[in-house]
C-alpha cells in the first residue's frame, strides 16, 4: 500500500512519531508524497480537519493523537502494537460529512460549520431547518433568531462543539445532522436533529464570522446565507470514536 504522512509540524511528538512511521511501515508498505492509497495523519483530531480542509487527503484516514482526541483512531502510546493490523484490515467506516455553500462556493465539512457573533454583540438570524424525507415533522421551518451564534454539525462533530453547547450526541458513523443554537436569547430556540435528507439554511444579520472544522474563513456580510446540507462520505480505518 502507497501511504502518505501527514504529521502536525507544531508538535514535536507528532514529528516524532511520523519518523518512526517510515521505520514501521517499511517492509510492507510504501511511504509517498503524491498517488497516496491511504493517509496517516499523526497530530490529532485538529491534524485531520486541517489536511480535509486543505484537500491534502488520499484515501482512507488513519489519524494518531493524543489522550483527548475523537476521531483518531490509534494514540501516540500505543500506535506501534496496533498500526500495522488497523492498515491491513479490511474494514472501512464511511462517514458523513457537510457541504456548506455561500454565493456558490463550496466548502466540504468533517466537524461542524459555525456562525459565530463578533464584537461581543449579539448576532441576528433567520435560520431555516427542512427536515428531509422520512421524518414526522412538517417539511421545514424558519427561526428569527437571536442569540451568540449557530452551530451546524455533522454525527462526527455532534462530540464536540455542539455537544458542549448543549446538542445531542451521536456515533460517529450515524447519518444525522445536528442543529445548535449558541446562547439562544431567552432561550427561544432549541437544538434540532435533521437526517441526511435534511437540510439548513442561515441568513445572518450584522457582525457574524464563518468558521469550518475550528477554522476561520472570513466575515459575512449582512444577508449573505449560508447553506448546509449531506455531502460526500469520507472514508476512515475501522476505530472512530472508540479513542474517547
Amino acid at each position: 500500500m502507497k501511504i502518505k504522512i501527514i504529521a502536525n509540524p507544531k508538535k514535536p511528538w507528532a514529528k516524532e512519531v511520523a519518523s518512526n512511521l517510515n521505520l514501521i511501515l517499511s517492509p510492507k508498505h510504501s511511504i509517498v508524497r503524491s498517488g497516496a492509497d491511504a493517509t496517516i495523519c499523526v497530530g490529532g483530531d485538529g491534524t485531520i480537519l486541517y489536511a480535509c480542509h486543505k484537500n491534502q487527503i488520499n484515501g482512507p484516514i488513519l489519524g494518531i493523537g493524543g489522550a483527548k482526541s475523537y476521531i483518531c483512531q490509534l494514540r501516540f502510546d500505543n500506535y506501534k502494537d496496533k498500526i500495522l493490523g488497523l492498515l491491513d484490515d479490511s474494514c472501512r467506516e464511511n462517514l458523513l460529512t457537510l457541504v456548506c455553500t455561500i454565493n456558490n462556493k463550496k466548502y466540504q465539512v468533517l466537524n461542524d460549520v459555525v456562525v459565530h457573533a463578533t464584537r461581543y454583540r449579539v448576532a441576528e438570524m433567520d435560520v431555516t431547518a427542512r427536515y428531509g424525507s422520512g421524518t414526522q415533522k412538517s417539511d421545514s421551518k424558519t427561526i428569527s433568531f437571536e442569540g451568540d451564534g449557530i452551530i451546524v454539525s455533522s454525527s462526527v462533530g455532534s462530540a464536540a462543539y455542539a455537544y458542549s453547547a448543549g446538542g445531542e450526541k451521536f456515533k460517529p458513523t450515524e447519518r444525522k445532522l445536528v442543529l445548535v443554537p449558541i446562547c439562544p436569547y431567552k432561550r427561544a430556540m432549541k437544538s434540532e436533529v435533521l437526517n441526511e435528507g435534511g437540510s439548513i439554511s442561515i441568513k445572518v444579520g450584522a457582525d457574524c464570522a464563518f468558521i469550518v472544522d475550528g477554522i476561520f474563513i472570513r466575515k459575512l456580510r449582512t444577508g449573505e446565507i449560508v447553506n448546509v446540507e449531506k455531502g460526500s462520505d469520507m472514508i476512515f480505518f475501522s476505530g472512530v470514536g472508540n479513542n474517547e
